[in-house]
């Protein structure tokens, strides 16, 4: 039986070998401690490694920041292992595990293109209940178990919305944007900022300010971040609450009124967000004008 290119102590049950280039996939089996196996390395594998729970519920026991953990993990519960960690694992049974690892470098490049410069940091993420990182690291396996060659194509594709998932939930830029990194254009800011004014009373989707703006929503978002400092979603709701509390203290209209027309979803919802933000509530600011 061929050795795990992952993890070499454990029992390898089927894979991608070298078919992706920059990831690998894998099934495998991990024994119970204390069983007989080969020893795990004290350094952690020089890939991140992302890991799906695929047996019957079961405990495991890891080390991290000089603590020892232990969870029980249940079927599609998942890990997020950075290049280098060594978090020691020892499972109270055996365990069959499904497995993707992970090219740093391919990763950073990934994240570059995405529009963000500096040092890519993957923070380790245990016992997580993700379902579309377990879905995404089921299919892939999958593709290499099946009766004929796998699309490469397809796997590819895999890994790369498995990559991207990655980078959304488990990383961090020490560097956060580069110097090079460019804002929109004035013109299209104000078209951008005219629309949510426009429409602060009506739903506002990253879509419908992705069209005004002329970009991909994906990159709406850092751009408009580079041009404001702020997120769309923290500048909707920072707006929506400036309305609000200008209504507040400057009309008798019914907060109820107030809510709707500044784009809550009632006064409650508008309750909530002012206290969080603000520390007062609607009643407590208006009596207190």
């Amino acid at each position: 039986m061929s050795s795990s290119l992952i993890k070499p102590h454990l029992v390898h049950l089927s894979g991608s070998g070298t078919d992706l280039g920059h990831a690998v996939a894998e099934r495998d089996r991990e024994l119970a401690a204390g069983k007989p196996s080969v020893a795990q390395p004290a350094v952690g594998p020089n890939t991140h490694v992302l890991v799906v729970h695929a047996g019957a519920a079961t405990n495991l026991g890891w080390s991290a920041d000089g603590f020892v953990r232990r969870e029980r993990f249940h079927h599609g519960q998942s890990l997020i292992n950075p290049a280098g960690w060594a978090a020691r694992p020892r499972w109270e049974e055996d365990v069959e595990l499904m497995l993707v690892a992970l090219d740093p470098g391919w990763l950073e490049r990934l994240a570059d293109e995405g529009g963000f410069r500096g040092t890519l940091e993957i923070t380790p993420r245990y016992h997580c209940s993700d379902p579309l990182l377990s879905m995404l690291v089921e299919r892939l396996v999958l593709e290499y178990e099946g009766s004929g060659p796998a699309d490469t194509l397809y796997a590819q594709s895999l890994v790369q919305a498995l990559a991207a998932h990655v980078i959304k939930v488990a990383a961090s830029r020490g560097g956060g944007p580069g110097p090079g990194a460019s804002g929109l254009s004035p013109r299209r800011l104000a078209q951008v900022t005219d629309y949510i004014h426009a429409n602060i009373a009506e739903r506002i989707s990253l879509d419908d300010l992705a069209r005004v703006a002329g970009v991909s929503a994906s990159h709406l978002t850092r751009v408009f971040r580079v041009s404001t400092g702020q997120s769309p979603h923290q500048y909707v709701l920072r707006l929506r609450l400036e309305h609000a509390r200008r209504a507040l203290l400057g009309t008798d209209t019914a907060i109820a009124r107030i809510a709707d027309a500044c784009g809550f979803a009632d006064q409650s919802h508008l309750t909530r967000t002012m206290r969080r933000h603000l520390g007062v509530t609607p009643s407590a600011l208006r009596t207190g004008r």
